[in-house]
């Protein structure tokens, strides 16, 4: 298992409780973050997910280079990018006003938001909030119940 960037501990913690094995997993997960660092590495490793169908958990930032990539290598907006960190064409745009806490039963905490319509592949579980903080030992979120199990399958 990969895990990149900063806000891991939550995301280990939530899979370790579904399955203590999970390391040793063939799966790319990119959490959030509040310090963009490395945008293009983990662009290309979502691209090099996608065609590889190697599974992804893309969480908050990680939505967002996600919706980052397909604007570029499936939309063929090559200059997308987000307003916090590049210049071109901004597929991610600052909210009005920042998202946090509780919405719609999810954890939220972002001041970004995807402004284009994208798709994922089928081994792809790409979400704007934070499924970690809502899973626990006796109730784990079934977003990463399921990429567990895409995790396993391959």
């Amino acid at each position: 298992m990969e895990i990149l960037n900063d806000f891991s501990t939550s995301v280990r913690k939530a899979l370790e409780e579904i399955d203590p094995q999970y390391e040793k997993y063939d799966g790319l997960v990119i959490c959030g973050t509040h310090a963009p660092h490395d945008t293009e590495m983990m662009i290309g490793k979502i691209k090099e997910a996608r065609e590889t169908k190697r599974p992804a958990l893309l969480i908050c930032f990680g939505h967002q280079l996600c919706a980052i990539e397909f604007a570029r290598n499936i939309l063929g907006i090559k200059d997308a990018t987000s307003e916090e960190f590049g210049q071109g064409t901004f597929v991610v745009k600052q909210r009005p006003v920042m998202k946090i806490g509780l919405h719609e039963g999810e954890s939220w905490w972002s001041n970004y938001e995807v402004a284009i319509e994208f798709t994922t592949p089928p081994h792809f579980i790409a979400v704007p909030f934070h499924p970690e903080y809502g899973s626990s030992l006796l109730k784990s979120h079934p977003l990463l119940v399921s990429f567990i199990k895409l995790c396993k399958k391959i």
